[in-house]
């Protein structure tokens, strides 16, 4: 969530938003969509759980301050200030942001209670920007109401929660503790300054506020996931307040120590494990005295900061996709009562590796075909569509729209085009995603009416047409007759142009006058499109059309 450079967690967070795949040409399983939502929820679990744990130490900490005001007046003043800011902008999250998109997307399934009525989850659906776009943008550099609130909130959680602890007096009756919290509150500034600014962001050589580069043009889960993270952020940072003063104040005791698995839920096949295991302590002594993590141990010295196991140090390749586990121990050694005394932490985490897929659709036609446009939809979920980089083929141009491109006059190699995309700052190359490349089909030409034995009102009055029998094909390329000759008889009426399929005043009125059982034959049909050579270039179709009078 942080401006500038982007910490190992939120790199991690944004490599899971490139796994969602197109719902349009690639018609993506539900069951795809599901496994990120499951994702969302065991991450809004988690916070619930954080905040419960919460809930507990602060009361905890009031009845301290009931019993021993001394000790205990002031860092129950400090934590509580820091915790009804962080409160306010998890309730503006929930109420104003995340439940009146959870009810816009599910009316037909959840009770206004929020249960729900079956078993089809929201985040089956959730492949959209549009709610969250509608909600917290005017336009795309403008923040509506409830966006500008958004930061305003955290904007006052930072700002509140810095200045309770710049002015905090915990420590004004003992020296010593005094002496740690001053020593201690340094960290947690940088903590809650990297992790909750609303800096503009900057992109190689532009700036972009943070709202937008967080929250718009995002599949609507994608966004889902982000707020619940920053909520997750809150109460992890209301924690780390929460363990800081009470080891000030009451001293270590590791038989208490948990460990908290964070940045760590998802990766991307073959990517390297990132995030880290927090045990409640920002001190730069606290180091272990083994690190053992899925059954190799490591160098606590080479592993650890800040009381902190860092993940990417230890190398580890996540490996295929499927769910995986992260377990071990993390141990320390102590000298209790002339005797050392080993503490071991167990460590037992899920995290899940997605498939690297990338998100190209075709927005016109299931394939692409030869020699015409293809209207193609390219994006990477997580990542602006100013930066991305299009490999390959060289056909393919950026069109009018934002995310989308224009494929044009590719024939592919051996029936099949591979399109490569690349996300320009982080470096990440898509694998290829495969199009058959086929020739464009004859169109079939047919009549208005029903049936090839029609009166002479309804030919007269009818309509010839075009079809590829393809609803896709036929709606991106809108095909219009351009000509046509017609016969009654043996008697040639002559050539038919630019009436839109329909027959012209002399036509009509020789096809009023024929007999009942005479055959009249539509022949030379061309058909044309716009987006075939600008319509210069006629199609023939594969048949004629033969009526007979009824």
């Amino acid at each position: 969530m942080a401006s500038g450079a982007e910490s190992p967690r939120q790199k991690m967070i944004n490599l899971m938003y490139l796994v969602f795949i197109a719902m349009l040409a690639l018609n993506m399983s539900k069951e795809v969509l599901t496994t990120f939502g499951n994702i969302e929820n065991d991450l809004t679990k988690s916070s619930k759980n954080l905040k419960n744990l919460n809930n507990e130490a602060l009361a905890q900490i009031r009845g301290n301050a009931r019993t021993d005001s001394i000790i205990w007046k002031e860092p129950n003043i400090t934590v509580n200030k820091i915790s009804a800011l962080a409160n306010d902008l998890v309730l503006y999250i929930d109420s104003d942001i995340k439940q009146p998109i959870i009810m816009k997307v599910d009316k037909n399934d959840r009770n206004e209670n929020g249960s729900v009525e079956d078993s089809i989850p929201d985040y089956e659906i959730m492949d959209n920007s549009v709610l969250y776009d509608e909600l917290l943008f005017k336009d795309s550099d403008t923040p509506s109401a409830v966006g500008d609130s958004l930061i305003m909130f955290i904007d006052n959680f930072r700002v509140g929660a810095l200045d309770a602890i710049d002015n905090s007096k915990i420590g004004a009756n003992d020296e010593v503790v005094k002496r740690n919290w001053d020593e201690r509150k340094q960290n947690i500034r940088l903590q809650i300054i990297e992790k909750f600014s609303t800096d503009s962001v900057k992109i190689t050589k532009k700036k972009k506020n943070w709202l937008k580069y967080n929250y718009y043009q995002f599949p609507e889960i994608a966004s889902t996931t982000k707020l619940t993270l920053l909520q997750e952020n809150t109460h992890t940072m209301i924690a780390s307040v929460i363990s800081n003063v009470n080891e000030i104040i009451l001293g270590e005791d590791l038989n208490k120590l948990t460990p908290i698995v964070k940045g760590a839920s998802a990766f991307y096949e073959n990517d390297k494990l990132s995030g880290g295991i927090v045990l409640g302590k920002y001190d730069q002594n606290f180091i272990a005295q083994g690190v053992e993590i899925n059954g190799r141990e490591y160098n606590p010295n080479e592993v650890m900061e800040n009381g902190e196991v860092i993940l990417e140090k230890l190398g580890i390749n996540v490996g295929r996709a499927g769910a995986k586990k992260l377990t071990g121990t993390i141990t320390f050694r102590r000298l209790i009562n002339g005797k050392y005394e080993t503490f071991p932490i167990a460590i037992d985490h899920e995290y899940f590796v997605n498939p690297p897929l990338a998100i190209i659709s075709n927005t016109d036609m299931n394939i692409v075909y030869a020699s015409i446009p293809n209207t193609l939809k390219i994006s990477i979920p997580g990542v602006s569509n100013d930066n991305i980089q299009i490999l390959n083929p060289k056909s393919i141009r950026k069109g009018k729209l934002s995310g989308e491109y224009t494929m044009e006059g590719e024939v592919g190699i051996k029936g099949k085009v591979r399109i490569k995309v690349k996300d320009k700052v982080s470096g990440i190359v898509s694998p290829d995603v495969i199009f058959d490349v086929v020739p464009l089909p004859k169109p079939i030409a047919g009549f208005s009416g029903k049936g090839s034995s029609q009166s002479r009102q309804q030919i007269a009055s009818g309509l010839v047409k075009g079809s590829f029998n393809n609803e896709r094909l036929d709606k991106g390329l809108s095909l219009k007759v351009a000509s046509f000759q017609v016969r009654i008889g043996l008697r040639n009426l002559g050539v038919v142009r630019n009436t839109g399929g329909r027959f012209n005043d002399r036509v009509k009125s020789e096809i009023l006058k024929a007999r009942r059982g005479e055959v009249i034959s539509i022949t030379n049909i061309r058909f044309n499109s716009q987006k075939i050579e600008n319509g210069t270039k006629m199609l023939p179709p594969q048949n004629d059309v033969v009526l007979t009078v009824r």
